[in-house]
């Protein structure tokens, strides 16, 4: 009996074939398109997870710079004039147990930020951080800062919040306790004021008024100034602007019984009472100025630049938090509570 192909089997001299179904031209559409839905979705919580974890490192930072001012405080008695410190140009035939470097000026060679050893004083002992009570120059770093070149220097401004909003330049500053009569209110004068050394460059300059020097890189002491929108700004060449975020003294004066004198600093303290004076008592300057609202210093990298809108902020009590920049710029660095 013969059975047909009909029926399954298959007839010799001839093949059997499968069709393959191919997608089509909208299903592929479709499917791109909800690739396309899922990483415009997936695309910013990975940003934004990583972002928060470069928040979580400088945090991590503040408590390492924190730990390293306690013990400053610890040996010294008092707190370090800067943090990381001045951007540094190198002295020449330097003898041993000599400074092997001095604040840079405008115009000097600069000493790479991982080579600067921050020793200006004659006994050679470090008036900052770095390298004696904090020896990890990462610590120093934020990971949003854009900046990798450690030769870049910079000027930095005074919080607008001390300033209503003027563009002043940090520079810097000899006392005036010792005229006559004496002042009515003295002169918070730096305590790390330098003597230029003959064996730098340019001896014999004065560094009185000059504008002080910071490494880019540099974001314990130094930041982006921001507007109130959260941009940084720039000046009119397009150059970034950095503010001042620490400050053993921000007003430059002293309290004074009789005349008050913390809000007529050189650097005014803008919508502050003056009469009767305030006493800013949380300034570093002072004794036992208060941990909870006392600012060691702040970031704004991560508003400036990642817009976050986070500003994170170093307490004295050692307490790195997120503040939002509106409260930043309403508080800092003296009104903080």
């Amino acid at each position: 009996m013969c059975m047909s192909s009909e029926m399954g089997v298959k007839m010799p001299g001839k093949s059997h074939t499968t069709a393959v179904r191919a997608f089509t031209l909208v299903e592929l559409l479709t499917v791109i398109a909800i690739i396309a839905v899922l990483a415009a979705i997936l695309f910013p919580v990975f940003a934004a997870a990583r972002e928060q974890a470069r928040q979580a490192t400088t945090m991590g930072n503040m408590h390492d710079v924190y730990e390293a001012v306690r013990l400053y405080h610890e040996d010294e008695g008092t707190y370090p004039p800067a943090l990381f410190g001045y951007a540094e140009t190198a002295l020449t035939n330097v003898q041993p147990g000599m400074p092997s470097g001095e604040p840079a000026l405008p115009g000097d060679p600069i000493v790479p930020m991982g080579q600067a050893t921050e020793y200006f004083q004659a006994t050679g002992v470090g008036a900052y951080l770095y390298p004696n009570k904090l020896k990890d120059l990462n610590a120093f770093f934020c990971p949003d800062n854009p900046t990798h070149n450690q030769t870049q220097v910079t000027i930095a401004y005074w919080p607008l919040t001390l300033t209503n909003g003027q563009l002043v330049p940090v520079t810097w500053v000899q006392g005036n306790n010792n005229t006559n009569p004496p002042p009515a209110c003295p002169n918070y004068s730096d305590p790390d004021l330098p003597t230029r050394q003959p064996n730098g460059p340019n001896p014999g300059a004065t560094y009185v008024g000059q504008p002080k020097l910071f490494y880019v890189m540099d974001s314990m002491d130094i930041g982006p100034l921001l507007d109130s929108n959260g941009n940084w700004m720039h000046d009119a060449n397009g150059n970034p602007l950095y503010e001042y975020h620490y400050a053993v003294d921000w007003t430059h004066q002293l309290y004074n019984q009789k005349n008050g004198c913390d809000t007529t600093a050189q650097v005014p303290v803008y919508g502050l009472p003056s009469n009767p004076p305030v006493v800013l008592s949380n300034q570093l300057k002072y004794k036992n100025p208060s941990p909870e609202t006392t600012v060691i210093t702040w970031n704004t990298y991560h508003a400036g630049v990642a817009h976050s809108g986070n500003v994170i902020v170093l307490l004295l009590s050692g307490t790195a938090r997120k503040i939002s920049l509106q409260q930043a710029q309403q508080q800092l660095p003296l009104n903080y509570h």
